[in-house]
């Protein structure tokens, strides 16, 4: 009998109770299908991985990883080159990024009945290595991670509530951050040049999604390598260029931007201010900032399009029981 760990965070996103009433009808429904499942809440903030990793030991076949994109980046942090059990996703965030990439359902039980009898492959995992409070530090990423806007971005979401709003606070921050704040330059390394910058992001999903989702096109969390872009000086110039060209899909029109395909880069700390990094939508420290793709690194349940799961009578429990107030 396979055994399968739910593994969330109860302390994330705004409706609490229902998230919890959600993950109990998850365990049911899979139950049904005579499985061997359990529950298990983060027991604090930056527990998941430590937590994926004993279930790991424990020989669980899966763990799902249930939440945002957030959760996914602290459970590979313990499932990392751990191939005897696969990683899934319960898709309960804002952004959804890899579950849209992976084309889930965005419904929580349709997702995890679709990736029951789904295969499982090695991936690559990217990991980045940074300037963090207490010294140079590195985490495994599976969506992106980058230096410049975006970093700064993430680091002015700390605390600042962005739960409350979802995607929308993004945004607004994002427009804040463009009027307000200098983005310093930094220098990009690659094995074939070096070039000045004002944002380098190793993206590997093919959406980001939502106002976000044209920026970037290409990238794959099977890809062999990473897709690297870069944005040139002056941010005043090449931030609003990037997101009208990419909405117009100009992207050749664009030279301010440049792809590359890399196994690894390095930036720079900045010339006039501190670069934000971020991994995941996870803010992590500065640069300097050294990204290289790890091959086989995480075993990850790849959904095939054809498997598209019932409706059983535990989705329609899920669907109709009103919200416990």
């Amino acid at each position: 009998m396979r055994r399968i760990l739910l593994l969330f965070n109860p302390a994330s996103g705004k409706r609490r109770t229902e998230r919890i009433r959600i993950i109990e009808t998850i365990e049911q429904a899979l139950r049904d299908e005579e499985l061997d499942v359990c529950s298990i809440a983060t027991a604090a903030p930056g527990t998941a991985g430590s937590q994926a990793a004993a279930a790991c030991t424990e020989g669980f076949d899966i763990v799902f990883a249930c939440g945002g994109d957030g959760t996914i980046h602290e459970a590979i942090q313990g499932m990392a080159f751990q191939p005897g059990t696969s990683l899934g996703i319960i898709p309960l965030g804002s952004a959804n990024a890899l579950a849209r990439h992976l084309r889930l359902p965005l419904d929580p039980l349709r997702a995890a009945l679709q990736q029951l009898n789904s295969p499982s492959q090695m991936i690559p995992l990217g990991k980045v290595t940074y300037q963090s409070r207490a010294g140079e530090a590195s985490r495994y990423f599976i969506v992106m991670a980058g230096a410049g806007p975006d970093g700064a971005l993430m680091y002015n979401m700390l605390g600042s509530g962005k739960h409350r709003l979802g995607r929308a606070m993004y945004y607004l921050r994002s427009v804040e951050l463009f009027f307000r704040q200098h983005f310093s330059a930094f220098t990009v390394t690659t094995p074939a040049e070096s070039t000045l910058a004002v944002s380098a992001m190793a993206v590997r999903v093919t959406d980001l999604g939502g106002l976000f989702s044209p920026l970037i096109r290409g990238a794959s969390i099977d890809d062999p390598q990473l897709h690297l872009t870069t944005m040139a000086t002056p941010a005043r110039l090449s931030l609003p260029t990037w997101f009208a060209l990419s909405w117009a899909r100009l992207h050749r029109c664009n030279r301010y931007v440049r792809t590359h395909a890399v196994d690894t880069f390095h930036c720079s700390i900045g010339e006039t201010h501190a670069v934000q990094v971020q991994a995941d939508g996870e803010h992590l420290g500065q640069t300097p900032m050294t990204v290289t793709l790890l091959p086989n690194a995480l075993r990850l349940l790849m959904p095939s399009q054809e498997l598209q799961a019932p409706t059983p009578v535990a989705l329609i429990r899920l669907e109709t029981t009103p919200t416990p107030r």
